[in-house]
């Protein structure tokens, strides 16, 4: 989409930070996923619920993927919603599997082409050993019913295994179906290979995007680790953390908006949107007054709009 970008993006930004100090509930949603990995709604059915929620800003952030951002982007420009460029990367940090985000990068970064690469190569990995661990436990050619469920091309994960084993009736809801096989510790799981988190932070400054720490509570760390976490991904290079969510108490996001003071970082919101559920909805983050005591992503210089 031709336009002027540097204007586009800092006359969109003037108009969200103007609103959020205004106590305006407006609403942001930075971390959100389609059918191009686990989510249930194509890139342009996403962006089609989103304008239904009165999302403003929106970025697609598909698991090691960032396949699905033109057609969102196409999508956004006929619904009037700003779309901004994104991915989730799944890392590890100190043995633990940690997701980044990022944002606002360069979509020809060949950078990130060959980060990609390494992490589908990796996913790819994962998922057939998963495959063969179901079909131990006596479902048969779950890696290739599963494949071709959700697409040749979709990004597959433990999510993805959840709805096909939901699908075939083995439990009655994804979530017992993950309970029950693919939790740590369960039958079929497998211990992830990811990329050094500081690999991808690396990556993603060098592609001219954002890393953004993904749901620092779901992560089962206790406050010394979270601390540490921060530490070390803000010391990777790391330049924001999500503050606000879905299924968070406001206690809990006064907390995360201190440490993103503390440390020095930007805050962004995300619902980690996948599909409507109860406790789900996209834009549902409650970003309300973040402006006035933290630094928006959105407010930082890489964060643009152009796709």
């Amino acid at each position: 989409m031709e336009r002027d970008n540097k204007a586009y993006s800092e006359k969109v930004i003037a108009g969200l930070t103007e609103a959020c100090s205004n106590g305006e509930d407006i609403r942001v949603d930075l971390h959100t996923h389609s059918a191009v990995s686990d989510g249930r709604y194509s890139p342009a059915d996403l962006v089609a619920l989103a304008a239904e929620k009165k999302v403003k800003l929106l970025a697609l952030t598909d698991h090691d993927t960032y396949n699905g951002i033109s057609e969102a982007a196409e999508a956004a420009a006929r619904q009037q919603i700003h779309l901004a460029a994104g991915t989730e990367i799944s890392s590890i940090w100190r043995g633990r599997e940690i997701h980044v985000v990022g944002l606002s990068f360069d979509l020809k970064s060949e950078e990130m082409a060959g980060l990609i690469r390494r992490q589908s190569e990796l996913r790819d990995e994962r998922a057939r050993a998963i495959g063969a661990r179901l079909e131990k436990c006596g479902i048969t050619d779950a890696y290739a019913r599963t494949r071709a469920m959700i697409g040749e091309d979709a990004a597959m994960t433990r999510g993805s295994y959840a709805s096909f084993l939901c699908s075939i009736g083995v439990a009655e809801t994804e979530g017992k179906c993950f309970a029950a096989y693919l939790a740590e510790n369960k039958k079929a799981y497998v211990k992830p290979q990811w990329t050094p988190i500081e690999e991808v932070t690396e990556c993603i400054l060098k592609a001219g995007g954002i890393p953004v720490l993904a749901h620092p509570r779901c992560y089962d760390l206790n406050n010394k680790w979270l601390r540490m976490l921060i530490t070390d991904f803000k010391n990777a290079g790391g330049e924001a953390m999500e503050t606000a969510g879905n299924v968070q108490s406001p206690a809990d996001r006064a907390f995360l908006a201190d440490l993103s003071v503390e440390y020095g970082l930007y805050a962004s919101c995300g619902s980690d949107f996948h599909k409507e559920c109860v406790h789900t909805s996209i834009g549902n983050c409650r970003f309300l007054g973040l402006a006035q005591k933290t630094r928006p992503v959105w407010s930082h210089e890489k964060f643009r709009l152009e796709i």
